[in-house]
């Protein structure tokens, strides 16, 4: 059969930066160069002389072929690689639109998503054409001892099921969906940079259809989110759950395709390029996420052209220019409120609630540096490590604006926060190197460098290691981790099929301790507390040894006073079936004022007979996650503090305030204020004891 009567699929092509680029220089070499001989085993070279292959010499053979054949290396370093099958690309292309969202299927409690599945039907057929192929993937294995650093912490921490069930999202996202996304990048970039353009456009046009109806910028509660029958809507969120989640996809997005379409070098991709810029600035809710955005295609753009620099400039200016002068006065309004770190209102200067959660975050991770508390269990604990920072007195955080480095900190140390970052930061630099070597022709290497540093910086504002925004990581990763075509390249960048297996061989292992790990209930037990020594109310007394025990319990039923919407109820599994409580719905303080007794609380009275340092506990249920925190102040402070912001829900149990109480002997007063709605109360503990936790119903 003659060269012109190939097929695609037996011919052999080159790794190029990006499908049907016009700058790219087109090569002469002949077939016979191209071809990639396979090598042919003889018969029974595996069995004894003069037999014939036997079953065990066949399953030998298939083994082997799992990992390249030596005589391959020499082609896969000069950049010869076999065309992949058309439609097996198309269904990566496919998936990766599909997967570019946070819809979820209305089954199953919502657990399962559109991208879940999506990502599963196309990831297993690349898997089996790769191991088939004998075809290596590109892949940055750096990816592998961060998982397996996290998936240590977890064992060390022991967070249960519900631990192992975060872990294995990382190891599908980072893992799994870089394999995926590398293969689609190798042999259809051009497939790759639609599917991300299309589910921008399809992203933006809902958002601004929910802007319509309900307000841009408009935030849903997260409880109320829970609720949603497909996972998003009801406020100005697109395709995804929040609009910071939205904010943070089109960053990411826009940093990633942009050099693309500008790299092009045709006027009309130039101009599709502008466009989409101003758009997605204009669509973009989130202020902090617009300026860090803004920043990295300012800096990208002058790094890929000099056109590109003055057309990002051009395109941030007539974004500015629309947003004043054309869009209605909230557009701006919502973006300088997101921008600001600060709060306004009663306390002008104070963080907001997002930015001190991630020093308490922190704090938190201070405590267990090594391996952190475990993945899951953030929101359980975060509430108990403000120490002496300036507890949030009302809760001005909204969907998904935690920090995620916080997060990853907290929940799995500080060693695995690093390796993060330097796996993050480190594929950036690769990704501008290939870009440089390459003369500005890996426009797609570049791009992934840049949406790289936007998910280092977002990850101060917001978690992406989540549904949608979790495969722009992939993606990015995958798109710096391609080589040039002429390029020499170690075994650090790509992957064999074999070695695919055996990787995910451990990493289902140590996911598998993980989960059947019995589960520590406390897991901030035995660690340095934070104490805040500030004194605000009551006289500073040091605590000795001789001081007097103290160990005071206050139920609902010794309420001195109380204001609405606080009332009166029964319980069945509370202290005398007696609760003071808040119902759902009911209402919760002004925006940005102080809880006070004018807009809910209760007043309790008792008495010390010595100076003691004490510790304040509340025995508490909670609704959800917007009803899951309470405000105590004692005697005259200026400022009360707030209690709970923990995940346990509609179960009583007991929860520390995160101050340590210097008070004088005698009489003083202490009140529980209205924060959220949906809670209730049974009883206080108060103790010198700072070793003591109190366990179900307790009594003096």
């Amino acid at each position: 059969m003659s060269d012109n009567q190939k097929t695609q699929d037996e011919q052999e092509i080159r790794v190029k930066p990006l499908e049907d680029d016009a700058s790219a220089p087109v090569e002469n070499t002949s077939m016979e160069e191209k071809t990639v001989s396979e090598p042919t085993p003889n018969e029974g070279d595996s069995c004894a002389e003069g037999e014939h292959c036997c079953c065990c010499c066949h399953a030998s053979n298939w083994l082997k072929g799992l990992f390249l054949p030596p005589e391959a290396e020499g082609d896969l370093q000069r950049g010869k690689l076999k065309a992949a099958p058309g439609w097996l690309t198309a269904l990566a292309a496919f998936a990766l639109f599909v997967m570019l969202n946070q819809v979820k299927i209305p089954l199953l409690g919502g657990k399962l998503a559109f991208a879940d599945l999506a990502f599963l039907a196309s990831f297993l057929p690349v898997l089996g054409y790769s191991i088939t192929a004998r075809r290596r993937l590109f892949f940055p294995i750096c990816t592998i001892i961060v998982l397996v650093v996290a998936c240590f912490a977890n064992l060390a921490s022991a967070p249960g099921m519900g631990g192992a069930v975060e872990v294995a999202q990382l190891v599908q996202q980072l893992f799994c969906g870089t394999l995926l996304l590398g293969f689609l990048i190798e042999n259809a970039p051009s497939a790759a940079a639609a599917s991300v353009l299309l589910a921008m456009v399809v992203n933006v046009l809902a958002a601004l259809l929910q802007g319509q109806v309900y307000g841009f910028g408009s935030i849903y509660p997260p409880a109320d989110i829970l609720k949603l029958k497909w996972g998003f809507g009801h406020a100005y969120t697109g395709l995804f759950r929040s609009r910071m989640a939205l904010a943070f996809f089109l960053a990411i997005s826009l940093a990633w395709i942009q050099p693309i379409l500008f790299g092009r070098k045709r006027f009309y991709e130039i101009i599709i390029g502008f466009v989409v810029t101003v758009l997605c600035l204009l669509a973009i809710p989130h202020g902090q996420m617009l300026f860090i955005v803004g920043m990295v295609l300012i800096i990208g753009a002058f790094i890929h052209s000099r056109a590109a620099g003055y057309a990002n400039v051009l395109a941030l200016v007539v974004a500015f220019v629309l947003s004043v002068n054309v869009f209605p006065s909230t557009h701006n309004q919502a973006r300088l409120a997101s921008l600001n770190p600060m709060k306004v209102g009663d306390y002008p200067g104070e963080l907001k609630t997002n930015h001190i959660d991630f020093a308490a975050a922190l704090s938190m991770a201070a405590r267990r540096p090594f391996s952190g508390i475990g993945s899951g269990r953030y929101q359980q604990c975060v509430g108990r490590c403000y120490g002496d920072l300036p507890n949030p007195s009302y809760n001005d955080i909204e969907t998904d604006t935690q920090a995620s480095w916080g997060i990853l900190a907290g929940t799995m140390g500080f060693p695995m926060a690093a390796l993060m970052l330097l796996l993050l930061a480190g594929a950036a630099g690769n990704g501008v190197r290939r870009f440089m070597q390459s003369k500005g022709r890996n426009c797609i290497a570049l791009g992934g460098a840049l949406a790289l540093v936007v998910v280092i910086l977002g990850m101060f504002v917001s978690d992406p290691m989540t549904r949608g925004l979790g495969w722009m990581i992939a993606l990015a990763l995958a798109s710096t981790a391609v080589p040039n075509p002429d390029e020499e390249f170690c075994s650090l960048s790509c992957i064999a099929p074999g070695s695919i297996i055996a990787c995910g061989v451990v990493l289902a292992l140590l996911l598998g301790g993980v989960a059947i790990r019995a589960k520590t209930d406390d897991p901030l037990a035995g660690t340095t507390r934070f104490i805040n020594n500030a004194e605000e109310g009551g006289t500073q007394a040091g605590t000795t040894s001789q001081e007097e025990s103290v160990f005071k319990i206050i139920d609902a039923g010794d309420v001195v006073n109380i204001t609405a919407p606080v009332e009166k109820g029964t319980d069945s599994q509370a202290f005398k079936n007696t609760v003071l409580k808040i119902q759902d719905g009911k209402g919760t303080p002004p925006d940005e004022k102080e809880p006070a007794m004018d807009f809910g609380g209760a007043e309790f009275s008792f008495e010390l007979p010595s100076d003691a340092e004490c510790k304040v506990w509340l025995r508490v249920w909670w609704d959800g996650s917007c009803g899951n925190t309470i405000n105590l102040k004692m005697d005259d402070e200026p400022k009360s503090i707030t209690v709970g912001n923990d995940g346990t829900y509609r179960t009583w149990h007991w929860l520390e305030a995160p101050k340590i109480y210097k008070l004088s002997s005698g009489k003083h007063a202490l009140f529980l204020l209205n924060r959220e709605d949906g809670i209730m109360f049974d009883q206080l503990l108060i103790t010198n004891d700072q070793q003591y936790v109190p366990q179900g119903i307790e009594e003096e």
